[in-house]
């Protein structure tokens, strides 16, 4: 039973007594206060009317000089039982009359200032009042009156008497009403309080408080009542969760256990039994010992991180079955607190990924080893050129970097097949790898491109004849094709002088890369500072090629063809210039390559085809008057093979309304040899449309005859090289001549490119070449000054 000194009722009791005392106590103390100040008040009050008849009656006494008189009207005061003395002084301010009570003994001051303004003043027990006496607005004397405040005392303690009286009385009034009142209320907290008690001996029992009433105790008891009914529906709910996780950690397809505080297992599902061959009753101990020993410390270290932070972890670790099998188990494993060491230490889950690890074993060989030449990849030479930085820093040693391709690569899979191509990509590796020391690595980045990291150069003689014997391993017959002429180039950096971080360094070799293939291929070229700068050049003039896309700086020049045999011109090609406001005149050959890297070649390519088709369209007639009855435009590779090229063709031909007979495309060997058979039809496509073509310096590239045949082109144009020093070099004298033939046999027309002199040209022409396309005839010049060229300029031009 509780307290009753700690019970709800007593301390409501307590609390409203002690309120109602404190509330009490300074009403009283007010009351006290406010009745003090009127008893003040009234004996003020009531001294000052006595003053006024006294002094009324004493006029003709002080007027008369009579003491008697004025003794026989103060002895009036005697009725007043609080008055103890009055004194009476004349118009002089001197003693003059005087009463005193029975039980005064004080005696008037002898002298007294009778003109100071009527006033009074209290001491603890005593009132003195000071009244003037006028007679016609005279002053002629003054009374004193003292009184006492013996009955204001006396009234005081009568109000505190009965205060207590009251305080008393009202307390036992609120304590028999109080408590009356709080037992009935508090009866159906009181049957909470003992169904409470009933339920904790058993927390799931059928016993309910009763509810009274429909208050806030009633109110309670629902919620009390329905937490009671939560708390078994839960329990119900539990148990039916338990047998729930039974029957699913019995069918689990992953290993369950559960082991105390002591280590032992208490709980196996049969899957983990199945997977370890273990079974109950089992203790830790005898379980790590099937455990791979060189798992151990790592399996003992995170057990004891997971219990010291109390959160879970993954543990991976080999194992050793009871019948000797090896497997590879991940563990997840989770303490478990509940606040009682004997229920559970931890709880975890068993997963055998033997045939998982086994698969990742072989993805990460396969991840750091290309499939087809066994070498390393390109991630292992990453990493691994990482770890020789740092030793060759430490060491205070050299290492090299060298970047290999192979040359013309695309020509061995479209010419041999893919199949060829792969060959040849394992005889280089081997090669390479024969080449090198078996402490370098030599790794295929991809494609035709190989990485060869060098150890601890000696010198730079030592590395360059290692280079060389690289190159000359690669160019050596390889069973292939013995008719295949395979070369490469390597780009080289030195660590630490080219570059202090992979990157660097494999950037570096790229770019020295890329300048063993611009200057020729077959050859190694060494990173300097003065290959970087030609990087950031191209650099800058791509960001300016862009710029002047956007701006429309560019521009398309015409140079027009000269018919030797007609004495006219009779075609034109059109060429891109580009001005720039800083740089000046930039030539194509500096920057064409550069667009066709970039892919902006495309954009350009459309550019230039848009303003010849423009320039056409608005003076077709003038055009026709001078001859030129078409414009030939050079085509890129990116843009020949583009997807909707042909559809490009078309749509800027309808929204000019040009004719595809005025339209002529240059194509490159090289170009159209990339890929010969998908060139083919593209061409058989643009001739179907009535679109002229041409092979564009022909002789330069890798085409043979049997392939020009196989193209569907009107024309050849015979490099510039071929003519630049006719008619004083015997072999370009022969090979244009042999050109010339050729091109005849096949039915082919063929233009003359670079002819300058009155020579060349008589030579071209007595060989058959009637077309011809140079300085010597007309210079390439912006559209207006093509609108200005005149009939007797060719005219002349022949006649000279």
């Amino acid at each position: 039973m509780i307290n009753a000194r700690h019970s709800l009722k007593f301390s409501i009791i307590r609390w409203l007594s002690a309120v109602f005392v404190l509330a009490f106590v300074a009403i009283g103390t007010i009351l006290f206060l406010v009745e003090k100040d009127l008893a003040k008040d009234k004996v003020v009050t009531d001294l000052n009317v006595i003053a006024e008849i006294l002094g009324n009656r004493s006029i003709a006494a002080l007027i008369f000089n009579d003491v008697s008189a004025a003794n026989t009207n103060l002895s009036a005061a005697q009725y007043h039982q609080t008055i103890d003395q009055i004194c009476l002084y004349d118009q002089n301010g001197d003693f003059f009359a005087l009463y005193v009570s029975a039980n005064n003994k004080r005696v008037c001051t002898p002298k007294q200032d009778i003109y100071q303004e009527n006033h009074y003043e209290f001491s603890a027990d005593n009132v003195n009042l000071f009244v003037s006496i006028s007679d016609n607005s005279q002053v002629i004397g003054a009374l004193v009156i003292d009184s006492n405040l013996d009955f204001i005392k006396t009234s005081q303690q009568q109000v505190v008497g009965i205060l207590t009286i009251v305080l008393v009385v009202a307390i036992i009034a609120i304590y028999m009403l109080t408590n009356g009142l709080l037992t009935r209320m508090l009866s159906p907290l009181h049957h909470l309080h003992e169904t409470a008690k009933s339920i904790t001996t058993n927390v799931f029992s059928d016993i309910r408080a009763y509810k009274s009433k429909d208050d806030e105790v009633g109110q309670l008891v629902d919620v009390f009542n329905s937490m009671l009914d939560s708390l078994a529906k839960e329990h119900n709910l539990l148990q039916i969760s338990e047998k729930r996780f039974r029957a699913l950690a019995d069918h689990a397809p992953i290993g369950i256990y559960l082991r105390d505080s002591d280590d032992r297992f208490v709980y196996v599902n049969q899957k983990w039994q199945d997977m370890t061959q273990c079974k109950l009753p089992l203790s830790f101990i005898d379980y790590r010992r099937q455990i791979n020993a060189e798992d151990w410390v790592q399996v003992s270290d995170q057990l004891a991180q997971a219990n010291l932070v109390s959160d879970s972890a993954m543990i991976e670790y080999g194992f050793t079955t009871a019948k000797g099998t090896s497997k590879a188990f991940l563990e997840q494993i989770a303490p478990v607190d509940v606040g009682d060491d004997s229920l559970s230490a931890c709880i975890g889950s068993l997963l055998d990924v033997t045939e998982l690890k086994q698969a990742q074993d072989d993805l990460e060989r396969m991840a750091f080893n290309d499939p087809l030449t066994g070498l390393a990849n390109r991630r292992f030479f990453n990493d691994h050129l990482k770890i020789e930085i740092v030793t060759a820093h430490k060491m205070n040693q050299s290492l090299a970097v060298l970047m290999l391709d192979l040359d013309h690569f695309k020509r061995v899979n479209d010419t041999q097949g893919h199949e060829c191509g792969d060959e040849l990509l394992t005889v280089v590796a081997r090669k390479i790898s024969q080449s090198v020391s078996t402490d370098d690595v030599v790794s295929r980045m991809g494609g035709d491109e190989f990485m060869i990291l060098i150890r601890d150069i000696q010198s730079p003689a030592q590395l360059d004849r290692l280079v060389q014997n690289i190159l000359a391993s690669v160019v050596t017959p390889m069973g292939v094709d013995s008719l295949l002429d395979v070369t490469a180039s390597i780009g080289v950096s030195v660590y630490p002088r080219d570059g202090e971080t992979g990157a660097e360094l494999i950037r570096n070799a790229d770019i020295a890369l890329y300048k063993a293939k611009d200057s020729g291929r077959n050859q190694a070229v060494y990173f300097s500072k003065v290959l970087d700068t030609e990087i950031k050049q191209k650099v800058r003039l791509e960001h300016k090629l862009k710029h002047a896309l956007s701006e429309n700086e560019l521009s398309v020049y015409l140079q027009p063809q000269y018919n030797a045999t007609a004495k006219k011109f009779f075609w034109a090609e059109a060429l891109i210039r580009w001005i720039d406001k800083e740089d000046g005149f930039i030539p194509p050959d500096k920057f064409i390559g550069l667009a066709e890297e970039t892919g902006l070649i495309h954009e350009i390519g459309l550019f230039v085809l848009r303003e010849v088709c423009a320039f056409i369209s608005k003076n077709e007639a003038y055009l026709t008057d001078l001859g030129i009855e078409g414009v030939a435009v050079n085509l890129s590779a990116r843009q020949f093979f583009a997807k909707g090229f042909l559809d490009e063709i078309k749509q800027v031909l309808v929204e000019f309304s040009v004719r595809p007979e005025q339209l002529e495309f240059e194509l490159t060997e090289s170009m159209v040899m990339e890929n010969t058979q998908h060139a083919i039809e593209i061409m058989h496509q643009l001739r179907d449309l009535g679109i002229r073509l041409s092979i564009d310096d022909f002789g330069t590239g890798y085409s043979s005859l049997a392939y020009l045949k196989r193209f569907p082109i009107h024309s050849v144009k015979i490099d510039r090289s071929f003519i630049r020093d006719i008619p004083d070099d015997q072999h370009d004298v022969e090979i244009a001549s042999a050109i010339i033939a050729m091109a005849q046999k096949l039915g082919l027309e063929i233009i003359a490119e670079g002819v300058e002199t009155q020579l060349q040209s008589d030579f071209l022409h007595e060989q058959g070449c009637s077309f011809m396309q140079g300085y010597f005839y007309a210079k390439p010049m912006p559209f207006q000054n093509v609108l200005e060229l005149s009939h007797s300029e060719s005219e002349q031009k022949s006649e000279a």
